[in-house]
This record gives C-alpha cells, sequence and structure tokens, in this order.
C-alpha cells in the first residue's frame, strides 16, 4: 500500500520563486522527486534548474495520507490558505484539484 504526503520544496538558487508545494506518494519523494512544474511562466526554467543544479532543491514531506485524493485535497488547503498563486514566493501558478486535475480557479 502506497503513502501519499503533501510536501514542501525548497529552491535555493536565484532564477525561481523560492517554494513550490505538490502532493505525491512518499516512495517518490524518497527517491528524489521535487515536483512537476506545467506553468509556462516556470517549467522550462524548473526543469533546467533540476537538471543542471539539482543541489538548489531540497524537499520535505509536510503531512502523509492514505489515500492520493486526501493527499491532494490537503495539498489545495495549502494552496488556498498561503495564496500560492498570488504570491511571488511560489512556484505553484494553479490551485491543486482533489480529482487530480490542476488548473487556475
Amino acid at each position: 500500500m502506497s503513502i501519499y504526503c503533501t510536501y514542501l520544496t525548497t529552491y535555493y538558487g536565484n532564477k525561481l520563486p523560492p517554494f513550490y508545494i505538490g502532493s505525491s506518494s512518499v516512495e517518490k519523494i524518497k527517491n528524489g522527486y521535487h515536483g512537476s512544474v506545467s506553468s509556462k511562466k516556470y517549467k522550462e526554467t524548473w526543469d533546467k534548474e533540476l537538471k543542471e543544479n539539482p543541489h538548489f532543491f531540497k524537499t520535505i514531506i509536510i503531512t502523509k495520507h492514505n489515500t492520493s485524493k486526501d493527499a491532494r485535497s490537503k495539498e489545495l488547503r495549502f494552496h488556498r490558505h498561503l495564496r500560492v498563486v498570488q504570491s511571488s514566493m511560489y512556484v505553484n501558478q494553479a490551485l491543486a484539484k482533489p480529482n487530480g486535475f490542476h488548473g487556475s480557479d
């Protein structure tokens, strides 16, 4: 059985905002996953920085959940509470969707 989580990735470089909040499986995080950015604004830079400067990324698990749906719901609560889409501190450009799809509200 997989355990799911919400996580915070901190970016220590100077080409992106410093934070990204996502959800995934605990196993994926333990294997070095830092998140997938799909926004036109940050995707190319995120992918390039991950490849060229992986040491700039540190990911920690915030909460653990029994289902991916619960993890995505918690991720959405974090996104709304922290107003990540409006904040220049977050790479996130869309709110999490509990059904697994992402997009701006």
